[in-house]
């Protein structure tokens, strides 16, 4: 019935936007509740797509209308109608909607929908690359209007990405300026051991053991704490261990370590690169 009603309403939408006469011309606010009204019944239907699509029709009479605020709205809630069945449609149907708040300089909200279509390439599209070129716009915006937290957040999603994609150098730059810029920070200065230690993984992942050895003095005088903490003592297990091409040592301090403090995928992931490349190392040199 919703369905049958949802179409009723498009029917009734197209012609009010087409219509033509000498006396009356296009009507495009009433075909744009009529599409929003048939966009609700399509959700009804559970029928999402056609629902974004009708959104989407929405969306251009407002920009008829010259009222590009509604036309951004209805853009965002054509993109939740596509988000779980058809990541595609909403990242573009986001897109327009950025596009429309930038120009009219509304950077922080815009940042918000950008954070999303980020999200939407990471996760639905597996698209990392594209999805680290949205989270740093995002954070580009997020710093124009001083939401720093934002914005740093963002960065490290480009930073996680980055080292995946095996863009080492690029990731440690990441973690250690937002690392360096939350040691006085009473709100962030607890994530900073964390920090620190990705970016010594990702030296180490290179691999650059001497680097690597430095970048840990340094940290221990930026932050103090910092050279007692498990991190610490972890990364500077692992480069003695590279250094010895001690593998069976290496495997020991990282089941230790994990023990204690859980290892998620990410850190995983550098450490069996790591390990490898110690096995790779040793076969050398037999």
């Amino acid at each position: 019935m919703s369905d049958r009603k949802a179409l009723e309403l498009l029917q009734s939408a197209d012609k009010a936007a087409q219509r033509r006469g000498w006396l009356s011309g296009p009507k495009y606010d009433e075909a744009g509740d009529l599409y929003e009204q048939a966009a609700n019944q399509f959700k009804l239907a559970r029928q999402m797509r056609e629902a974004g699509e009708a959104l989407l029709k929405a969306a251009e009479m407002s920009l008829k209308l010259s009222e590009p605020n509604d036309a951004a709205q209805r853009l965002v809630s054509a993109s939740k109608c596509f988000k779980k069945s058809h990541p595609k449609e909403a990242v573009d149907a986001l897109t327009q909607a950025v596009g429309l708040l930038t120009q009219r300089g509304s950077f922080r909200m815009a940042a918000g929908h950008q954070k999303e279509i980020a999200k939407l390439c990471e996760v639905d599209l597996a698209d990392p690359g594209q999805a680290m070129a949205a989270y740093e716009l995002a954070a580009e915006w997020y710093a124009s209007e001083d939401a720093t937290a934002l914005a740093n957040g963002c960065l490290l999603q480009v930073a996680t990405l980055a080292a995946q994609l095996e863009d080492y150098a690029r990731a440690t730059g990441i973690f250690e300026r937002i690392a360096e810029g939350s040691v006085d920070d009473q709100l962030t200065k607890w994530s900073v051991k964390d920090y620190f230690f990705k970016a010594a993984l990702c030296r180490l992942a290179i691999p650059d053991d001497v680097g690597a050895a430095q970048a840990l003095e340094r940290y221990k005088d930026l932050d103090p704490g910092f050279a007692s903490t498990r991190e610490c003592l972890f990364a500077e297990s692992i480069v003695a261990d590279i250094r010895q091409g001690d593998l069976q040592a290496f495997t020991d301090h990282v089941a230790g370590y994990d023990k204690i403090s859980q290892l998620d995928n990410w850190k995983t992931t550098l450490l069996l690169r790591i390990k490898r490349q110690i096995m790779e190392a040793g076969e050398d040199l037999t």
